[in-house]
């Protein structure tokens, strides 16, 4: 299972231990020195095997924060985070896994799969030093010398398959933990409510496992000769010949158990293979059987080619070997979420699109669902479908949606993202029900359920707390009257465009900024006063103008310095979400050329390669959307039809859209020269930061002249603003 050669392939450039580690970036120098930490400086990835938006994962387990994998205990702050475990080490390799979240409650790590040295059973719950990591897209090994046992693992859309190679002479043996879940954390872990296994043969055991309310039909088989397999409990094998059933005692002490193999004779390579299914206790073994006649190496070449296609989608020429890495490692973890579960539906039972870990969609909705939404139309149409079934059985769409059957959690991040999501869908033509979607985005809003909510409470009052949602559901509503203007429902139009001005009552007109009284989440109010809006000519009014909004952002990336007794909160610099749109807002006042500057100066400082080489959260890909998008010189703005030009990092970039490639050149590009002096759209003479959602399409190029000095490029037109 050994990666081709490096830049032969998309998925050679990839590192997936990228950001497993606490920040180790380049010293920042410039406007760069200024900017903040909110939130702990990791990225809190893992380098486990999966596929893209893959519902299986598998990765090396120590019940560390946040993923379950490492070292490191629970950190808010946004200082380094402290270390849990004094090496690196784990209790053996565990299934489904987040990617680069924080705290979230639902830390998933289920069927722990343990090899066992000498000690056999006596050895579970032991930690074990982990060396000799090694990983690639869809594949994942290391080494547990203590024991003296190499472990490779892979998987398919519903299995992990696992190998375990032992020391010269020892019988192996393997162990399955079925009350595995969460972190080792004090109020972190999960138990099962109910669980029952049985073994069909000697090398098969069927289960079914209830966590967090969601069922888990698991076909656990090892398909390589066995002495022996069986049950245990607490740590010592037990007889059940029926089979074993959680019970009141067992639950109530919260008692580990599962079951076990045994190769069959010393030096014999044993393989597990698992097969997954949150709906259907044949689809498990359907799993297995479907890649029976694979070997372990094949699969891994299986899924590495899955995640060749994905990373294609995006072609660069140019750029430096480090550029090249950073770019596929972030493009690779903006496609590891969501997990499409399709046919997996755990609560209706029905088959069709549905999804898992949007955690969450705050951290998602601007950067990696418009990337979803562009390279995978196809997948799009699956996301608007779930989110379509999900409010019309909960009647309230999801802020986030996680492996458990509590829907509603982070409502102080923000709201109405979905309604943006939508709207962005349907103008990038995505396919989808949307008549019954818009009623949906109205039923949920100001009728029926949505009464007595965020929507409601905003039509009362044209104000809500945490004064960041009043710019959320202006927003939201401006989003629902242009879907309904699209699909000519008039009434629904006419009801909710006039909450769309209501944006105005979070900002203080004597500052020109949010009003500091409010609760703002994980940021100050700073951060939150330079979103996007659909009516940016108003908010630059608001402010004073174009030249006091460009002082007021100059103060926030530090360009210049506050007045003697004035009080600036600078921009996060990615640590976090609140303000990762800013730097695009010089745009909206002709200053194109600060945001070369800001958006070069993020690149360069705040991502590197290496475990160290994220800011912050990746937060389900959310992060290193940010950089795909602003590596290849164009930034989305969800739910408004216009695609703002940066600066790129690459010569050429070919964005493979459906239908054919849409290609960014970027000439004399380089280090020192990322101003752009001149544009052209397919050949013609281009004086303007953005284009058109209809101009994004498959076919065109965009020519971008770039230079050491900014000319004034773009500084007499404006993206549009569609109130004021």
């Amino acid at each position: 299972m050994t990666s081709p050669l490096r830049g032969k392939t998309k998925t050679s450039w990839v590192d997936p231990f990228l950001g497993n580690a606490a920040a180790d970036l380049p010293t920042p120098q410039g406007i760069a020195e200024r900017w903040w930490c909110a939130k702990p400086p990791v990225g809190n990835t893992h380098p486990g095997a999966t596929l893209p938006f893959g519902m299986v994962s598998v990765c090396a387990y120590s019940g560390a924060y946040v993923t379950g994998y490492g070292q490191y205990a629970v950190s808010l702050s946004g200082d380094p985070p402290e270390i849990l475990f004094d090496r690196h080490e784990a209790l053996g390799l565990a299934h489904f896994q987040q990617s680069g979240t924080g705290r979230i409650r639902m830390y998933y790590n289920y069927f722990l799969t343990t090899p066992l040295g000498s000690e056999g059973l006596e050895g579970l719950g032991k930690r074990y030093l982990l060396e000799n990591e090694s990983a690639t897209p869809g594949f994942y090994a290391g080494s547990f010398p203590e024991i003296e046992c190499n472990f490779e693992v892979t998987c398919t859309k519903r299995t992990a398959i696992h190998t375990y190679r032992f020391a010269p002479g020892q019988k192996g043996k393997v162990a399955i933990d079925f009350t595995s879940g969460g972190l080792l954390i004090e109020e972190m872990g999960t138990y099962p409510n109910a669980a029952e296994a049985a073994f069909a043969n000697g090398n098969t055991c069927h289960a079914l496992v209830d966590i967090e309310g969601i069922l888990y039909h698991a076909h656990i088989e090892c398909i390589t000769p066995i002495s022996g397999s069986g049950f245990w409990k607490d740590g010592e094998a037990i007889d059940a010949p029926g089979g074993f059933k959680l019970d009141s005692e067992t639950k109530s002490k919260e008692t580990p158990f599962g079951i076990w193999f045994e190769a069959e004779s010393p030096d014999e390579v044993m393989e597990i293979r698992l097969g997954f299914s949150l709906h259907d206790k044949e689809r498990p073994t359907q799993a297995i059987e479907l890649n029976r006649s694979r070997s372990a190496p094949e699969i891994a070449a299986k899924a590495s080619g899955a995640w060749e296609k994905i990373l294609s989608k995006i072609e660069v020429e140019g750029g430096s070997d480090t550029e090249r890495e950073i770019f596929y490692t972030a493009l690779y973890h903006a496609t590891l979420k969501p997990g499409d579960f399709m046919d997996e539906n755990p609560f209706s039972g029905e088959p069709g699109p549905f999804f898992f870990d949007l955690s969450t969609l705050w951290d998602l909705y601007n950067t990696q669902r418009p990337l979803l939404l562009t390279l995978w139309p196809e997948l799009g149409a699956d996301f608007v479908t779930f989110l379509k079934e999900v409010a019309t059985r909960e009647g309230s769409f999801p802020i986030s949606y996680l492996m458990d059957n509590g829907p509603e959690r982070f409502a102080k991040q923000a709201t109405g993202l979905c309604h943006m999501i939508l709207n962005d869908a349907h103008m990038r033509g995505i396919d989808g029900d949307w008549e019954g979607v818009l009623a949906l985005l109205w039923k949920t809003s100001l009728s029926g359920k949505g009464r007595g909510g965020k929507f409601a409470e905003f039509a009362r009052n044209q104000v809500v707390q945490p004064l960041s949602h009043t710019l959320d559901l202006a927003f939201a509503n401006w989003c629902i009257s242009q879907l309904a203007k699209r699909l000519g429902d008039q009434i629904i139009y006419d009801k909710s465009i006039p909450l769309s001005f209501h944006w105005r009552n979070a900002f203080d007109d004597s500052t020109g900024l949010l009003s500091e009284d409010s609760d703002y989440y994980e940021g100050e109010y700073w951060n939150y006063s330079f979103r996007f809006l659909h009516d940016m000519v108003g908010r630059i009014n608001l402010a004073g103008g174009e030249e006091r909004f460009i002082e007021l952002l100059d103060l926030f990336f530090g360009f210049t310095e506050p007045a003697p007794g004035q009080t600036v909160h600078h921009f996060e610099g990615l640590n976090n979400e609140p303000d990762m749109e800013s730097p695009y807002a010089y745009l909206f006042a002709g200053r194109h050329d600060r945001t070369a500057e800001i958006v070069r100066s993020v690149m360069k400082y705040q991502f590197t390669t290496g475990k160290g080489g994220l800011p912050g959260n990746d937060d389900s890909g959310g992060l290193s959307s940010w950089y795909v998008w602003s590596a290849v010189g164009l930034f989305p703005v969800t739910g408004i039809p216009i695609m703002l030009i940066g600066s790129p990092v690459f010569e050429k970039t070919t964005m493979n859209l459906l239908g054919g490639p849409f290609t960014i050149k970027a000439l004399n590009q380089g280090p020192d020269n990322y101003y752009v002096q001149r544009a052209w759209l397919n050949g013609k003479p281009l004086d303007r930061c953005y284009l058109k959602l209809t101009e994004f399409a498959a076919e065109a190029e965009l020519t971008l002249e770039m230079g050491p000095t900014p000319n004034g490029w773009a500084s007499e037109t404006r993206p549009p603003s569609f109130i004021s």
